[in-house]
């Protein structure tokens, strides 16, 4: 049987999936720009806006 994706995360979740242990980087993530969803006082992270995210923070090594 396979896991399901859940495609809206938790900040939690969010972190947990980024290698994150610190809720203030989460933070600075969500200032620079990362996506939230807040429903009824509920914010959720979705998993495709996350990946957006990070691949538009990419950042190429010039010296490999």
């Amino acid at each position: 049987m396979q896991k399901q994706k859940i495609e809206y995360l938790s900040f939690k979740n969010a972190m947990e999936i980024l290698g994150l242990r610190s809720y203030i980087t989460l933070q600075a993530y969500i200032k620079a720009g990362l996506p939230v969803i807040e429903v009824a006082g509920s914010k959720r992270i979705k998993r495709t806006d996350l990946d957006k995210f990070m691949t538009a923070h990419y950042v190429k090594n010039e010296d490999n």
